[in-house]
């Protein structure tokens, strides 16, 4: 089977089934669109292998969304550790942890979570056990991530003076960098982030990726120029030079290309395209 052409055939498809579950998981539009870019590359990884595993025993769609539900929840748990139920919940046996499961880790409203654990054990529970249940579990703080400029208040531990200093002009100076790419990156289309992180996290080519994405090559090699000068112009209308870059990549060759390709592998260990 051509898995390339399947992959391009079903791409609506594919798109359909993160919108589900990022409806699913009441994801924010930038971590949407993340997931969108994270699932098309793992969609291709290791010459298409999730495409390879699908033996035709269900519909694809529904072999995807179990896909691609799987690939969010590890993403999330590599990211905040793995969750593990309450006290109370375990007390509360299988349901009661499904539960606490639901709301607290998954970010479901109690209705969306009765709907889920009735889809799962039917009528085995009434909808007023599950508030009992619900009323019995602890409230717990939902982790939150912060910027760099939320994490500047929190003081340091004791270093040399002098060497402290520099360290935190290297560090202003990459932050700053990198918050001016974040954002130059966050105004590209879905498909140009594709396109950034097939290249630099995955080493592919640009005539494959033009085969991916079912575009005739030069008017492709094209496209990527031009979007390398935009990003380029976009960076130093924000006051970022390739001197910046060099000095803080580490290497007087260095330059915007060098700081996009680090970027890439950092937003590909996140469940997030650049």
């Amino acid at each position: 089977m051509d898995y390339e052409r399947l992959l391009v055939e079903n791409l609506p498809l594919v798109d359909g089934v993160v919108r589900t579950i990022a409806r699913r998981y009441r994801l924010a539009a930038d971590e949407a669109d993340e997931l969108a870019s994270s699932v098309r590359l793992k969609l291709v990884e290791n010459n298409y292998d999730v495409l390879r595993k699908f033996e035709g025993r269900s519909q694809l769609r529904t072999y995807l969304i179990a896909v691609v539900q799987r690939m969010f929840l590890d993403e999330r748990n590599a990211r905040w550790g793995k969750w593990r139920p309450s006290a109370q919940a375990c007390r509360l046996g299988p349901i009661g942890m499904l539960l606490d499961q639901l709301t607290t880790r998954d970010n479901l409203a109690f209705d969306e979570a009765v709907r889920a654990i009735a889809a799962r054990y039917g009528d085995a529970v009434s909808r007023a056990q599950l508030e009992e249940m619900h009323a019995q579990l602890p409230s717990r703080t939902r982790r939150r991530f912060v910027g760099e400029d939320a994490l500047e208040a929190v003081p340091a531990p004791g270093r040399d003076g002098e060497a402290l200093v520099e360290a935190a002009d290297r560090e202003r100076s990459g932050d700053r960098i990198e918050r001016a790419l974040s954002t130059v990156l966050g105004q590209l289309d879905a498909e140009d982030k594709v396109i950034l992180r097939l290249r630099f996290c995955q080493n592919m080519n640009l005539a494959r990726i033009a085969e991916l994405l079912a575009q005739a090559p030069k008017p492709f090699y094209r496209r990527v120029e031009n979007l390398m000068r935009m990003l380029r112009e976009a960076l130093q209308s924000q006051g970022v030079s390739e001197a910046d870059v060099a000095a803080v990549v580490g290497h007087p060759l260095a330059g915007i290309d060098g700081m996009l390709g680090q970027m890439a592998e950092k937003t590909a260990e996140r469940p997030s395209i650049p």
